[in-house]
């Protein structure tokens, strides 16, 4: 999404109310859960997952504030779906920043872009990279994801046995997971931050190094509301 709109804090809590009264929660409930899945997306559950989100947001918010002026006052959220609302919808409505969702097309993405719209809410998850850089970065368990990378999954959770996938090649999804950092990074115009879980932090801490880049990783993180993985903001310069 292009132009920022602005709302504060009331129209943030506005729209995450209307997207939860809009959005197909069993829908959503069965594309997250191939089987036992009932009650994953009870109005309980999500409202702690929200929260969590919220959690996140608010804790994102001080170090965009602390990027300089003139910069380029935008996020690009790579994997962006459920987990991503409030911290995107903070960014779009309290901070006035403009936001990029990057998604692979399918029934989620169609479905969040159907509520959005239906909300009235300027926002919507696309498929191509933006062409002007960016000063924010999220990726949050994407490269973890055990469809997208079983044997990279089953490594960085240190997972065998019958808790692992035992699927997958290892080196060649972290080239391939190398490579995805690589392009990830290359619209970033520090100084900017960077959201990512401790799982993913060494693909970045690496590429940060190739570039000459500085990496400051806090101390605290907070677990991000559906895979429950640590997820730190980290200032890069």
């Amino acid at each position: 999404m292009d132009a920022p709109l602005t709302g504060g804090p009331g129209a943030f809590a506005a729209a995450l109310a209307a997207l939860d009264a809009e959005l197909d929660w069993e829908l959503l409930e069965g594309l997250y859960c191939w089987d036992e899945g009932s009650g994953f997306f009870a109005p309980d559950q999500r409202a702690a997952s929200l929260d969590a989100g919220v959690q996140i947001a608010a804790a994102l918010a001080e170090p965009l504030a602390g990027l300089p002026d003139g910069g380029p006052r935008r996020s690009l959220y790579v994997g962006a779906a459920v987990a991503e609302l409030p911290p995107m919808l903070c960014e779009l409505l309290v901070l006035g920043r403009t936001v990029h969702a990057l998604n692979l097309p399918g029934p989620e993405v169609d479905e969040l872009n159907r509520a959005f719209a239906a909300s009235d809410i300027a926002l919507r998850i696309e498929t191509g990279y933006p062409d002007d850089a960016f000063d924010h970065l999220w990726v949050v368990s994407v490269l973890s994801d055990p469809e997208a990378f079983p044997a990279l999954h089953d490594a960085l959770y240190q997972r065998s046995g019958t808790r692992a996938t035992g699927r997958g090649d290892l080196a060649q999804e972290r080239q391939r997971a190398d490579g995805l950092v690589q392009t990830w990074c290359a619209g970033i115009a520090p100084p900017a931050v960077l959201s990512t879980t401790d799982e993913e932090l060494g693909f970045f801490e690496a590429e940060c190094a190739r570039r000459g880049w500085r990496l400051d990783v806090p101390d605290v993180a907070r677990l991000s509301g559906i895979v429950g993985d640590p997820v730190r903001h980290c200032a890069l310069g």
